[in-house]
């Protein structure tokens, strides 16, 4: 999904959006929030990592 069209969809702007894919900034619970609601997803889904070392 282009992030311009999730911004629109989360209230968020594209800059936003990028600069949280790229780790350069860290949303308000809030905009988490908007995210996963725009995502259709559950807001834990935003938080899991690839790395299942982490699960001992």
């Amino acid at each position: 999904m282009p992030q311009e069209q999730l911004g629109e969809m989360a209230d968020v702007d594209r800059k936003t959006i990028n600069r949280i894919e790229n780790g350069m900034y860290s949303p308000h619970l809030d905009k988490v929030f908007q995210i996963a609601d725009a995502l259709a997803i559950p807001t834990r889904d935003l938080f899991k990592t690839s790395n299942t070392s982490i699960h001992r």
